[in-house]
């Protein structure tokens, strides 16, 4: 009698079992920081980051914290487009750092036009966005916004307290 076969056949099957569960786990599974809808926050964490960097000159449009929002000015320039649940992007990219003094986190939201949305981190479209600050310097975050045409883009900068500062941005138009 063959005793090797009937073992063999066992840790296949546990094999396919365990292949099966985790593609499963792996359907099901995620933050909701990574699969937020449009109109639900995306939350960070730090490791979200791309880690902190200094700054050696003043920040170059410091808003409530968060610096870093320099549109796009030139109306020839092709950005990349990126397409998801039907519609079409253009994809601004523009990393943000949130300065040590802005603790917690701050917030961005979009305010106009209602098509804009940020991700920033991994996390996925969404039109608002919380931004830890991490440490004693500024923490960088890699994203962008993604509009469906060229506009000027309106968000908001808020912090756990307090108002919101506003900023606009133009993105493939000369001035907003």
């Amino acid at each position: 009698m063959n005793t090797v076969l009937p073992h063999c056949r066992l840790a296949c099957q546990l094999s396919l079992l365990t292949t099966a569960g985790l593609m499963l786990g792996g359907c099901t599974g995620g933050s909701p920081a990574r699969t937020p809808t449009a109109a639900t926050l995306a939350v960070l964490t730090c490791h979200d980051s791309s880690g902190q960097q200094s700054i050696d000159s003043a920040p170059a449009r410091l808003v409530n914290g968060v610096d870093g929002f320099m549109g796009d000015t030139n109306a020839h320039d092709t950005l990349p487009v990126w397409n998801r649940n039907g519609h079409r992007y253009l994809a601004w990219k523009a990393a943000l750092s949130v300065a040590s003094t802005a603790l917690p986190y701050r917030t961005v939201s979009v305010v106009s036009p209602a098509s804009a949305r940020l991700s920033y981190g991994g996390a996925a479209l969404s039109r608002r966005i919380r931004l830890p600050a991490c440490g004693n310097r500024y923490t960088l975050y890699v994203g962008g916004i993604f509009v469906t045409h060229p506009a000027c883009v309106t968000l908001a900068i808020t912090g756990p307290a307090g108002k919101p500062s506003t900023v606009t941005l133009p993105i493939l138009v000369t001035q907003c």
